[in-house]
C-alpha cells in the first residue's frame, strides 16, 4: 500500500494565496504548488487530487488529510452529488464543482483502489508535518509572486493551482502505522464505506451538504 500525507494552506480564511502539498511515506517523494487566490477548501481538495494523480497503478493508495471537508467530499458526499446531477441533497450547487469533478475523475482513472482518512492536524508524524511545511511555503511563495502558473482552472471562481513535477527527493522515512480508512474508491467506480471520522463534527452535513 502507498500511503501519502497531504495538506492545504491558506494565508487567510476568505481568499488570498493558497498552497498544497503531498508527501509519500516510505519513498519520501513529495510535490507542492499553489495559487494566487483561493480558499482553504480549494487548497485541501487540490492536495488530494494531486496526490491521486501522482500515484497511478494497481497498488492500493491511502491518502491522509487533516481536512474533514476534503475527506468527506472524496469518501462520502461525492457519489451522492453525482447521482443528483452534481447537486447537493438540498438541490443547491456543489461548491468547487470543477475541482470535485477533477478529483472524482482522478480516482476513477486509477486502476487500483484509493482510500481516504482524516487525521488530526499537527500530529507527531514527520510526513504530516512536512506536508504542512511545504503547503505553507507554497502559499507564501504565491503571495510573494514566486509561484509558477500552469493555468489550471479549479472551480467556477477561477481559482488556479500550479503543480511542480515530482522531484523524487526524499524526506525522513518511517514505518507507517496500519491505517484505518474512512472510505475506498476503486477504478471501476465501486465504493465501500466505514463509519464517519472521529473528532469534532461541527455539523458538517449542514454546512457542506
Amino acid at each position: 500500500m502507498i500511503i501519502v500525507s497531504t495538506d492545504g494552506s491558506s494565508l487567510t480564511d476568505t481568499g488570498g494565496a493558497i498552497g498544497w502539498a503531498w508527501v509519500a511515506h516510505g519513498s519520501g517523494r513529495f510535490d507542492s504548488g499553489g495559487a494566487v487566490d483561493g480558499t482553504p477548501q480549494v487548497a485541501d481538495l487540490t492536495a488530494l487530487r494531486r496526490a491521486v494523480e501522482a500515484h497511478p497503478g494497481e497498488e492500493p493508495l491511502f491518502v491522509e488529510s487533516a481536512s474533514q471537508y476534503a475527506i468527506r467530499c472524496a469518501s462520502e458526499w461525492l457519489e451522492g452529488w453525482k447521482a443528483h446531477g452534481w447537486r447537493t441533497a438540498s438541490g443547491g450547487p456543489v461548491q468547487h464543482l470543477e475541482l470535485v469533478q477533477a478529483l472524482d475523475q482522478a480516482i476513477t482513472d486509477r486502476s487500483g483502489p484509493v482510500r481516504f482518512r482524516w487525521v488530526r492536524g499537527h500530529v507527531d508524524s514527520p510526513f504530516t508535518e512536512r506536508a504542512q511545511q511545504l503547503a505553507r511555503l507554497a502559499a507564501e511563495d504565491w503571495a510573494a509572486g514566486r509561484g509558477a502558473v500552469d493555468g489550471l482552472l479549479l472551480d467556477a471562481a477561477d481559482a488556479g493551482a500550479g503543480r511542480d513535477e515530482p522531484s523524487g527527493r526524499t524526506a525522513a522515512e518511517q514505518s507507517a502505522r496500519d491505517p484505518e480508512p474512512v472510505g475506498a474508491r476503486s477504478g471501476d467506480g465501486d465504493r465501500s464505506r466505514t463509519s464517519a471520522t472521529s473528532g469534532p463534527g461541527w455539523e458538517l452535513d449542514t454546512l457542506f451538504d
